[in-house]
């Protein structure tokens, strides 16, 4: 199976991220975001061919996002729903960031 992108949260409000100590980072939106974490970087998501060729890292990898573009791209099957297209234009996005 080749691997792609995955494990994303929505409508994120806030997260804590800490270590088997406690110790970690808080992270708040505003608006709510889009949160990943992982244990490799996206460029070996992007690299690997293979799930089996994911090698965890030692430490955690955090993507925050203001959207995604809806799945969909019309190269085998239906383009993306209006409501789910991701366009250009201003948006407001703020991350405010605290100790755990």
């Amino acid at each position: 199976m080749f691997p792609q992108e995955n494990g994303a949260r929505v409508d994120v409000r806030w997260a804590t991220l800490t270590d088997g100590a406690g110790r970690g980072i808080r992270v708040e939106g505003d608006p709510a975001f889009i949160l990943t974490a992982r244990r490799w970087t996206s460029e070996d998501l992007d690299a690997a061919q293979h799930a089996h060729q994911l090698r965890p890292r030692d430490r955690v990898y955090v993507n925050l996002d203001a959207a995604h573009h809806g799945i969909g791209s019309a190269s085998c099957g239906p383009g993306v729903l209006p409501q789910h297209q991701l366009r250009p234009g201003p948006f407001r996005f703020g991350l405010v960031f605290g100790a755990a």
